[in-house]
């Protein structure tokens, strides 16, 4: 196993706060838009710890585990977000919904749920998420966990890539999660990421889903302009944030976003 003392964290740069681990490429869907690759490995579970306790001495605060889906990660994610908590961390999971377990809205080692939601209309979210292996009715999988969060009275962030396809259902979207953020529902923050041209869904599918910078910021820009009872985030370049340090392993070796993707 890999151990603290030679996990060396200097090329991360100073003000990064939050740590998102990359567990494992698999996540059981075929979105079109997927920036991720495949060629990463399954992170083990003590190297996993010996990584959070290296970003605890580093100074981050805050943790997203993610993947692929972290709940296909066979370590066993409540387990690794409970040694994350111990070391101090607020601990996220970001997750597409689909093997959420039984009671996951209960999970106290977990302080938010980081989940996907593309557009208010069902069909405009699905033609984004689903595929051969993914039959329609994703959207309302998100919706009936956020519902269980709601009712749980645990907090939750929403995420959306924005794409030529659902560019002009932002408005919608915008109602739907300020009357959901108005009723009471804990809704963090919306991230709105713009679409790139990266990975094993989003390379194949440019021509369709690319949007230009200015009309993504226009859009954002006009989403925003609006009452929110949440803050929405633009994230131009979903890689390449001040805030967000990505890490994962690869051939072994670990991996840090600032040096791969510079």
């Amino acid at each position: 196993a890999v151990t603290a003392c030679r996990i060396d964290l200097s090329a991360v740069p100073a003000g990064r706060s939050i740590a998102s681990l990359f567990l494992l490429p698999r996540c059981g869907m075929e979105c079109r838009f997927c920036a991720s690759e495949l060629g990463f490995d399954v992170m083990a579970f003590d190297p996993a710890c010996d990584l959070l306790r290296a970003l605890r001495d580093r100074g981050f605060a805050n943790v997203v585990l993610g993947g692929g889906e972290p709940f296909l990660w066979p370590h066993g994610v409540r387990a690794l977000a409970e040694v994350a908590q111990g070391f101090g961390f607020l601990v996220q999971a970001s997750t597409n919904g689909l093997v959420l377990p039984e009671g996951f809205e209960a999970v106290d080692a977990i302080d938010r749920y980081i989940l996907p939601l593309e557009a208010a209309d069902p069909a405009s979210h699905d033609s984004l998420r689903s595929g051969r292996r993914i039959p329609s009715g994703h959207h309302g999988l998100v919706m009936r966990r956020i519902d269980a969060l709601v009712r749980a009275g645990r907090e939750f962030t929403i995420s959306t890539v924005v794409t030529r396809r659902n560019l002009a259902g932002l408005p919608a979207l915008a109602a739907e999660l300020d009357g959901l953020a108005r009723a009471g529902a804990r809704l963090h923050a919306w991230h709105l990421y713009r679409f790139l041209p990266v990975g094993r869904g989003g390379r194949p599918h440019a021509p369709e889903l690319a949007v230009g910078p200015d009309e993504y910021r226009e859009a954002v820009a006009s989403v925003r302009g609006r009452s929110r009872a949440f803050p929405i985030y633009r994230r131009d370049d979903m890689l390449r944030t001040r805030s967000v340090e990505f890490f994962w392993y690869e051939a072994g070796s670990l991996r840090i976003g600032t040096n791969a993707w510079r």
